[in-house]
């Protein structure tokens, strides 16, 4: 167990759903039920791995295997990518490192040693950056330390006041480091997440010097705990807030703004979160409520005694569909969208041509972007319609009947009630027909 920082995880099994409510509208999920004694989770293309207490585990298409195996116990770390076909796996009992081939035979031989390792991110593809209590539980400071992968030689990067922190790395390849308190109960607010630029850290690389709070600047202070971070693919910073059990997000954290929120609550769930990952694809999608599908942030959940699960966070985005079949006959009709934000309001666009593809458009003071495609950007109609407490909306027509047929295209904008919100649904080909 990670004992140098305060948020204590033991990974054991039964698949529990968390309730609706836990999750904002506009994102969906699913789960997925681990080993009784998994820990130390990563999530891989087609592949999961997971630490048992003796052996570092991978699950996938073929047999399941050992990668790594350890002749007693101990108390897993963190499990990280470290370039193609490998990982980096580190240990707390004894402080071993090790550079863990996906393909291939088991490593017989430790990386390098870092007394309590906590936390690593890769930093370029030869070199990972590690936190780590190498003073031992009791010490003041906490140490961020260069680890070289091709030799396991170590460079003392950083020293920071408290227990260990998380790290992350932004899409500008700045580091983040959260802080922790050395008090336990934990007392709130006395959380700060850190950034160290990116050209802070080389030159301190190049120059054997060694970082602390002076060098870093303030992302946001005043949170209450952080024993993981992961960063999204738009600027957004998750965290595991283990002392109010949450999952939290820090809204652009590499902005001048930045801003946080609650995205998962587990008040009365039976399970809690434990680490977290962010997976997505290239392209536009941003990881924001009622977006088409833009990635998923992998939650390890366990309740600290008898459950291990995944539980893999989406957005979802609205739809919209014709009440009847497609062509549509002369009478009446109507356009229904669910999923969309209860008790919204927004609007139905009719075109009556497709024309160009869809656009994206940024609006001020929205994270989320609109996805409209530009046929609609001057409608022949636009209809208002409320959303009702289950984000549902509707809108009546009636086909006069078309000969020859009539190629319509219809799309849903909306507003959440809260005005914090925006979204749309897929765009809609209908034909009128007699």
């Amino acid at each position: 167990m990670n004992a140098h920082n305060p948020a204590f995880c033991f990974l054991l099994t039964t698949a529990l759903t968390l309730p609706a409510q836990a999750l904002p509208e506009g994102y969906a999920s699913r789960t997925r039920l681990l080993p009784a004694n998994a820990g130390n989770v990563l999530e891989l293309t087609g592949a999961t791995v997971w630490f048992d207490g003796q052996d570092l585990m991978l699950s996938g298409s073929g047999p399941q295997r050992s990668l790594l195996h350890f002749a007693i116990p101990v108390f897993g770390s963190f499990t990280i990518p470290a370039g193609p076909g490998q990982l980096l796996f580190g240990e707390s009992s004894t402080g071993s490192l090790w550079l863990v081939p996906i393909h291939g035979p088991r490593p017989t031989q430790s990386l390098t040693h870092l007394q309590l390792n906590y936390d690593a991110v890769m930093w370029d593809p030869g070199t990972a950056i590690v936190s780590a209590k190498t003073a031992g539980f009791s010490a003041p400071l906490n140490d961020l330390v260069a680890v070289d992968l091709g030799t396991g030689a170590t460079q003392l990067l950083a020293q920071l006041p408290g227990a260990s922190g998380p790290l992350a790395i932004d899409a500008g390849s700045h580091l983040y480091y959260a802080t922790s308190s050395m008090l336990f109960p934990t007392p709130p607010g006395q959380m700060t997440v850190l950034r160290f630029r990116r050209n802070v850290v080389d030159q301190a690389r190049l120059n054997q010097q060694v970082l602390g709070v002076a060098q870093a600047e303030t992302v946001l202070s005043g949170l209450d705990a952080a024993s993981d971070l992961a960063f999204d693919g738009d600027g957004d910073l998750f965290y595991v807030d283990w002392l109010r059990s949450v999952i939290g997000e820090i809204n652009d954290a590499d902005g001048p703004n930045p801003t946080h929120r609650d995205l998962i609550d587990y008040a009365g769930a039976p399970v809690s979160g434990s680490s977290l990952q962010f997976r997505g694809p290239p392209g536009q999608r941003v990881f924001e409520p009622f977006q088409s599908f833009s990635g998923s942030l992998s939650v390890h959940e366990t309740d600290f005694g008898t459950v291990s699960q995944v539980r893999w966070v989406s957005t979802a985005s609205a739809t919209m569909a014709a009440s009847t079949t497609n062509p549509i006959a002369s009478g009446t009709f109507s356009l229904q969208v669910t999923g969309g934000p209860a008790a919204g309001a927004g609007l139905i666009a009719i075109a009556l041509s497709s024309g160009p593809p869809i656009h994206r458009i940024d609006l001020a003071g929205f994270e989320q972007p609109l996805f409209w495609h530009a046929a609609l950007l001057q409608p022949a109609n636009t209809h208002f319609v409320s959303f009702d407490a289950s984000g549902s909306a509707g809108f009546a027509f009636t086909n006069p009947g078309f000969t020859p047929s009539l190629s319509i295209l219809t799309q849903a904008a909306f507003l959440g009630a809260q005005g914090m919100a925006i979204g749309d649904s897929a765009p809609l080909h209908l034909t009128l027909s007699q």
